[in-house]
């Protein structure tokens, strides 16, 4: 009667997935393999220069958990997908700002150690790539925010697999959020659209 459709693709920021409000994701590998389905709670359209990709906020009730689906359009307009869980966040800090984030090499707490995927054999420090988040509430169905962001980006090899750590740092509050993650095919996770 209002022209009111849960089932419409999102289309007020940058989505792949074509996921709508009612959208599910299952996966079948990694640690989320027979977790069941995970709910999308938002969109968060990231502008690095000319390149858009799209970060999903995914939630699990049975397991109390968030992650994060980041899919982007790679070689041939296929997707390429990682999935990313938040493992720390940092207030402000000067001393991370320049001595840790931008390093050739960065080593986490528990000791592993990620090298820069950016420039990999510049020897200093570089700045991060920066770049504009959006964020889409999917059910309040609203921008929640836009604020600006710098991004690191590092890289390890663990039991022959590539494992990636994403730092990024929010501009309106300088707090540092870390990400680990790995890169998944999308053979690995389905997408249910919802009705």
């Amino acid at each position: 009667m209002f022209g009111f459709n849960r089932s419409s693709v999102i289309t007020k920021v940058f989505n792949p997935l074509q996921i709508t409000p009612n959208s599910m994701v299952e996966f079948n590998v990694g640690e989320l393999k027979d977790k069941g389905v995970f709910k999308f709670m938002k969109v968060i359209e990231m502008g690095v220069g000319d390149k858009s990709f799209a970060r999903y906020l995914i939630y699990s009730k049975s397991e109390d958990i968030e992650y994060i689906l980041e899919v982007f359009q790679g070689n041939n307009n296929a997707l390429e997908t990682y999935l990313y869980n938040m493992v720390d966040t940092i207030p402000f800090d000067e001393d991370f700002l320049f001595n840790v984030a931008g390093q050739k090499f960065i080593t986490s707490p528990q000791g592993d150690e990620y090298e820069r995927c950016s420039m990999p054999y510049e020897e200093d420090r570089i700045d991060g790539i920066e770049g504009k988040i959006k964020v889409y509430d999917i059910q309040s169905e609203e921008i929640e925010h836009e604020i600006g962001v710098k991004v690191w980006d590092y890289s390890r090899i663990i039991d022959g697999k590539e494992e990636f750590l994403n730092l990024e740092m929010l501009e309106d509050t300088g707090m540092f959020r870390i990400f680990v993650g790995e890169m998944i095919e999308d053979i690995f996770y389905k997408v249910y659209q919802g009705e």
